[in-house]
């Protein structure tokens, strides 16, 4: 490696040489080593930036926040609070999207980017001549995904907004700061648990959390500012639905406010001045709940369409095993039942094994004889169908019926669909665990041994 001499350095760096041997006897100089009276530094080491006058002639009234993402519901909140407290906001928002005109503001710059576009955004960094308070990264690109059809191409738009364009607005930005400023990047619960759909967006927040933490040491020698993030939970207006069963989880028992989001990111901007590399969460107590380690609750739509997927798929010989404890949908003929019932068929006469047990009490079974699934099962002696009589089962067995719930659907030990309480909302939840699905076919297996042909049963109860 090639050294140069505190000389040569102040002439290269136009700094005294004083200055410089201040700066290599506090180790601010990489590489830098004494041999005898003099210091040796490596020709290739960059200036070190000065702490002490970088900001010595700004204007001390100049006071500038940067929000990424400033036309969803949480960045006019937050533009709201940083305008009260006396600050200019420049507002990044995503070419070709709408701004609210809640946003047309004499306090706030607001400035068209193209997050998937790297040349545009270092384009707009470069124009932004302010030096800098703050800066906030909430853009986000959110998508639901289809497990069984992956769109590969949302997955990359997923992380070059939510993930690389963070990383390059934070790296680039940074450079324009006050010494002692602030970053908060908002993160979201999906960093911590994530869910089947969304399997980018909760990845990238990942991403993100771990970037926080590597960067805020590099970020507080050079720039002398802070890097945190804030994740947020469920959130009125931001989400993209409002799920009843997500509200039962949070201890809060209800979503947060955008205001009251933006006050803790606002709070984490100004205040908190020995905090930096943190993951502060705000989420009304949600992670700290254990809820079911299964996936999201489905609706009965997708809830049919994953059924109809995993059977119309399943290949010759697999076997699907079902147990039903007579649910409303057993009784329909509406045309996601019907289309269910016909894929069935088809799957058995194709050379799918089918094995489905029916739990209800033995004094019903003639009321049963007019479901349209019993039915079905009956007619083709092709599925493998038994009666378990649940009165026997709460006697000897009832251990039985409290781990197969509402009913379940599986295939070999691949996957699994387990039915939930009929609501309004939502019909089940599906599973690739499996220790989950070793477990419940146990279960299948022992409701067997109880179980009577289900032709027999009724033929019993005429006689």
């Amino acid at each position: 490696m090639e050294y140069i001499s505190v000389k040569e350095a102040s002439k290269l760096w136009k700094i005294s040489e004083r200055r410089i041997v201040k700066l290599c006897n506090g180790d601010r100089i990489d590489g830098a080593y004494k041999g005898g009276m003099s210091w040796n530094i490596p020709i290739s080491t960059a200036k070190p930036v000065d702490k002490r006058t970088r900001y010595s002639k700004i204007k001390q009234d100049t006071k500038t926040m940067v929000i990424a993402g400033i036309n969803w519901e949480l960045g006019k909140s937050l533009s709201k609070i940083i305008i009260k407290e006396g600050y200019k906001v420049i507002g990044l928002y995503q070419k070709g999207s709408l701004v609210d005109k809640e946003l047309i503001n004499p306090s706030i710059e607001l400035i068209e980017i193209d997050y998937f576009n790297k040349a545009d955004m270092l384009r707009i960094c470069a124009s932004i001549e302010e030096y800098l308070d703050g800066f906030v990264f909430m853009e986000r690109y959110h998508h639901y995904e289809d497990y069984f059809d992956f769109d590969y191409d949302d997955f990359e738009n997923s992380y070059k907004v939510n993930f690389f364009a963070m990383n390059l607005l934070v790296r680039e930005l940074v450079k324009k700061m006050k010494y002692e400023s602030s970053i908060v990047i908002m993160n979201t619960i999906g960093a911590i648990k994530g869910s089947l759909n969304t399997s980018a967006f909760s990845t990238a927040q990942s991403a993100k959390s771990n970037l926080v933490q590597m960067l805020s040491g590099a970020f507080s020698e050079l720039y002398g500012v802070r890097i945190n993030s804030v994740i947020v939970g469920w959130v009125d207006k931001i989400s993209l639905e409002e799920d009843a069963k997500a509200k039962r989880e949070i201890p809060m028992q209800r979503f947060g406010a955008p205001e009251e989001i933006a006050d803790d990111i606002f709070l984490m901007l100004t205040r908190h001045k020995y905090t930096t590399g943190t993951n502060f969460i705000s989420d009304g107590g949600y992670l700290a709940m254990d809820s079911y380690a299964k996936t999201e609750a489905i609706s009965n739509g997708t809830y049919y369409k994953l059924l109809n997927k995993f059977i119309t798929e399943a290949e010759i010989n697999s076997t699907i095993w079902s147990v039903s404890f007579g649910g409303q949908n057993d009784w329909e003929n509406g045309p996601l039942e019907v289309k269910f019932r016909k894929n069935n068929i088809d799957a058995v006469n194709r050379g799918v094994n089918m094995e489905r047990i029916f739990v209800f009490d033995k004094k019903d079974l003639q009321k049963y004889k007019g479901c349209a699934l019993v039915e079905m099962c009956i007619a083709n002696d092709k599925i493998n169908s038994l009666f378990v009589d649940r009165n026997l089962l709460e006697k000897e067995r009832k251990d039985l019926i409290n781990n197969l719930g509402n009913g379940i659907s599986g295939i070999d030990d691949y996957v699994m669909l387990v039915d939930v309480p009929n609501t309004k909302d939502v019909r089940g939840h599906a599973t690739f665990n499996k220790k989950e699905i070793e477990k419940i076919k146990n279960d299948f297996n022992e409701l067997k041994k109880y179980g009577i042909p289900l032709k027999e049963a009724f033929r019993r109860t005429r006689k």
